[in-house]
């Protein structure tokens, strides 16, 4: 049974009364894509607000989101800021602003809000499966994540019933909300998202242009050529699976991205896996990326919400922080691998992975591994060639604050 909820008058004033300024509008110029299937300027006002909890650090409300299946809808989301979590009064201060999008089988965490409000940052978290903070589905939530409604529910013809178009606007709406918000700074906002958020991550920073920021975790582009959801996609006829990656693989929009981007995955993932991965984010320009591959990371919301170079990226974009390690393109030789980098902190570990494993699948994938020399003097990584031939392969670097990055993979064709 639903909870029944009652809203205080007083609780649906305070982001529905601010004026949207006008640097709040997306800018669509470089979308080039004709009847583009979400409405951007509609998503670019602050939707209505019912706050249900403003007496805790983090608090609760429901905004209202688009029609589905003919009836309005409402998103369950959290939010936070460095006020709120110290349990003081407004102070004045203006917040960088971080939207956080779930993945599958997730919800809107609580605790991820707190961790960004302690980091410093005005935070907000929504629920894409129409529930509330409890689990339980809203008398007037979206779509759920199921298969028919991310997948199957296309051969009906209706694109606007899917889950993807909607979580697509909610991510948009949640953000149009915290630009709204006094205590938030709308010059300095930034996303992430894990698994199926990285993957709505991956198109909202394509399609929002107010975003300065974007790191998706684990998702990317060319959905039919991985392991897991290709397996959705090829059991859809040739034409609905043609309109499915037309409509609603990153691949067709990252091209549009004005934001800097960093792409977080492990080199075993089960459901993101190396080619298409390495794919979607050679979409976005090389001096507008930064690749974090973490040898045998795991696949989950703690692990994805816990890498430190997520907030170290922000601050040295939003605050012209230190930079993460740069890294140049990678080199084969006869005889060695070189790459070369840029980095105001010394490197102070650098490994070469590699593997000749084709015929396992992502997650089963046996690598290698391999110290690389440093050069501190000409900014160069050095690893020698692997004995025989290798497929696969990808640098990772370490500095001296413990900050990694890696290079793209290195992907050879079969001798």
């Amino acid at each position: 049974m639903n909870k029944i909820i009652v809203f205080l008058p007083l609780l649906f004033i305070r982001a529905s009364v601010v004026q949207q300024p006008k640097a709040s509008v997306i800018n669509e110029k470089n979308i080039h894509i004709p009847n583009l299937l979400w409405d951007l300027k509609a998503l670019s006002k602050p939707p209505e607000v019912k706050w249900i909890d403003q007496k805790q650090g983090v608090q609760a409300l429901l905004f209202k989101a688009l029609n589905y299946e003919g009836k309005p809808t409402e998103v369950f989301a959290y939010y936070s800021n460095p006020d709120l979590i110290k349990g003081l009064q407004t102070s004045g201060t203006k917040y960088p602003g971080i939207v956080l999008v779930h993945g599958g089988g997730g919800r809107a965490f609580p605790n991820w809000v707190a961790q960004w409000a302690k980091e410093g940052y005005a935070a907000i978290a929504m629920d894409l499966s129409g529930r509330n903070g409890d689990g339980e589905r809203l008398r007037d939530g979206g779509p759920d994540q199921t298969a028919e409604n991310k997948f199957q529910k296309i051969s009906m013809g209706n694109l606007k019933e899917m889950w993807p178009y909607h979580a697509v606007a909610d991510v948009i709406l949640a953000h149009s909300l915290l630009l709204s918000m006094p205590e938030v700074d709308t010059s300095k906002t930034c996303i992430t998202g894990i698994s199926w958020g990285g993957y709505l991550t991956c198109i909202v920073a394509s399609l929002d242009s107010r975003f300065k920021a974007a790191a998706p975790v684990y998702g990317c582009g060319y959905y039919d050529e991985t392991d897991v959801f290709g397996e959705f996609l090829h059991n859809l006829t040739p034409g609905d699976r043609k309109k499915w990656i037309k409509n609603f693989d990153p691949s067709n929009y990252l091209s549009f991205a004005p934001e800097r981007f960093l792409f977080i995955n492990g080199n075993q993932d089960k459901y993101y896996t190396l080619v298409p991965y390495h794919k979607t984010y050679g979409l976005v320009p090389h001096n507008r990326r930064t690749i974090c591959i973490k040898p045998g990371m795991s696949h989950s919301h703690e692990s994805g919400w816990a890498p430190p170079e997520i907030a170290h990226f922000f601050k040295s974009i939003l605050d012209k922080g230190t930079p993460l390690i740069s890294v140049d393109s990678v080199f084969e030789c006869d005889s060695n691998i070189q790459l070369f980098y840029h980095s105001s902190i010394p490197v102070s570990k650098a490994m070469f992975y590699y593997s000749n494993d084709v015929t396992s699948r992502n997650d089963h994938r046996k690598w290698s591994v391999q110290k690389a020399s440093i050069d501190t003097l000409h900014k160069k990584i050095i690893s020698n060639q692997p004995k025989g031939t290798f497929q696969f392969g990808f640098f990772h670097l370490e500095d001296l604050n413990q900050m990694s990055v890696s290079s793209e993979f290195i992907i050879n064709s079969p001798s």
